[in-house]
């Protein structure tokens, strides 16, 4: 029986798809330890997973330095993990992309390495428009070159990177940093770029995340348009999407189902808001409202339910320009939902959508792919890893049983 070590941030966004994918391991026979925050035990156990609280570091002065995020803080976290996997001794350590303590900490006990990225392939391609600003692919010869310049300055962001990498590995004991053996996207084949070339290590394998372990949320009783909202789950990030979608779109004549940790719970004929599993809600939905964070993103698509995604943070931006330009969803300007017109722009994106056959379509189109995906796929790529496999991606469709899409190269 393979044995098999997780390793992921206490932010939902990378707890619970790291969950789905050791539940998933589980189901498929090998043994799992999962190293988390303490906040997510009840839902690991729901699901049959053993986990254990993830060490936890005091704040620092720096960190408002991404790269000290990244490469000061698993410095200090490496000999914490090594310390918990050398008894155990796995075969394969999954480390969420954040948490580089667990590649290190893999490479210092001579275990292979899977990486979990929640969203789209994070790599610069000369062929795309730089990652993560959610710009278009640029008409202009001008837009062309402002494109190029970008990607020249991510190149040298990435080699920053790598060089910080370096320094953590030798200050830990190590010569290099080991690229993982694999790494396994959470997205799906339709929302990535097409590009000249994929790189052999991405496997793209769709929505992982679980449910949290929370009471069923009922909605408004009727048979009135269900829209269903989430508020940003990130852990020190404010957003006022829930306030607004809660004082805008009542005004539509439709039933709202707000899950906040930033607004107080309540109930009324039109309104809910409060905590609950996301899945049972988005069934049922006619549209969803949220800022593209990977975990709803991915259930919404699940669903087949068009979407109205504003943006605040990181991967966000991108995630909601690709939703976009499927046709499954409209992108909004975090800035402008402030003040009156901020909740017209809401309603009317809202609106919009629930008389757009079209949109649904192209949610449909979403849901197809991420009913051939997900974590039972995550998991045998792990497994095959374990077994001292390297499985090499054929490009994004590579894991789809039907449908494969010709505009996706690989």
């Amino acid at each position: 029986m393979p044995r098999i070590a997780l390793f992921a941030g206490p932010d939902p966004g990378h707890a619970l798809p790291m969950l789905g994918v050791a539940a998933a391991l589980a189901q498929q026979g090998a043994e799992v330890r999962c190293w988390t925050g303490r906040e997510h035990r009840a839902s690991a156990t729901a699901v049959g997973v053993d986990v254990h609280e993830l060490p936890a570091l005091p704040p620092t002065d720096q960190d408002a330095d991404l790269g000290y995020r990244f490469w000061g803080r698993a410095v200090q976290m490496t000999p914490l993990l090594v310390s918990r996997l050398r008894a155990w001794r796995p075969d394969v350590v999954v480390t969420d992309a954040l948490l580089r303590a667990g590649g290190l900490a893999a490479q210092l006990l001579d275990v292979p390495t899977v990486e979990l990225i929640g969203h789209h392939l994070p790599d610069p391609a000369d062929d795309l428009p730089p990652v993560g600003l959610g710009r278009r692919r640029p008409r202009t010869a001008l837009g062309r070159a402002q494109d190029r310049s970008l990607v020249r300055l991510q190149r040298r962001s990435v080699a920053t990177g790598r060089a910080q990498g370096r320094a953590a590995a030798v200050s830990v004991g190590l010569t290099s940093p080991r690229p993982p053996d694999i790494r396994l996207l959470a997205t799906l084949p339709r929302l990535e770029r097409a590009r000249s070339s994929w790189p052999g290590d991405a496997h793209v394998v769709g929505p992982l995340a679980i449910d949290p372990a929370l009471p069923h949320l009922d909605p408004p009783s009727g048979d009135r348009p269900l829209v269903v909202v989430t508020d940003t789950t990130a852990s020190g990030v404010a957003s006022m999407l829930g306030r607004v979608a809660r004082d805008a779109l009542p005004h539509l004549g439709v039933r709202v189902v707000i899950t906040s940790s930033h607004l107080p719970p309540m109930r009324t004929s039109q309104v809910v808001v409060g905590p609950g599993p996301h899945r049972p809600l988005l069934q049922q939905a006619a549209v969803a409202v949220g800022p593209g964070g990977g975990g709803f993103l991915s259930k919404a698509t699940a669903a087949g339910v068009p979407l109205v995604l504003v943006p605040i943070q990181g991967d966000q931006r991108e995630a909601s320009a690709r939703l976009r330009d499927t046709g499954a969803g409209v992108r909004l300007n975090p800035g402008r939902l402030a003040g009156l017109l901020g909740s017209r722009r809401l309603a009317w994106a809202v609106a919009r959508l629930l008389a757009d056959p079209a949109a649904r379509r192209a949610a449909g189109r979403l849901a197809d792919e991420a009913a051939q995906l997900g974590p039972e796929i995550a998991a045998t790529l792990v497994l095959q890893v374990a077994r001292g496999q390297r499985p090499r991606a054929g490009g994004p469709a590579q894991h789809l049983t039907r449908s494969a899409h010709s505009h996706l190269t690989g």
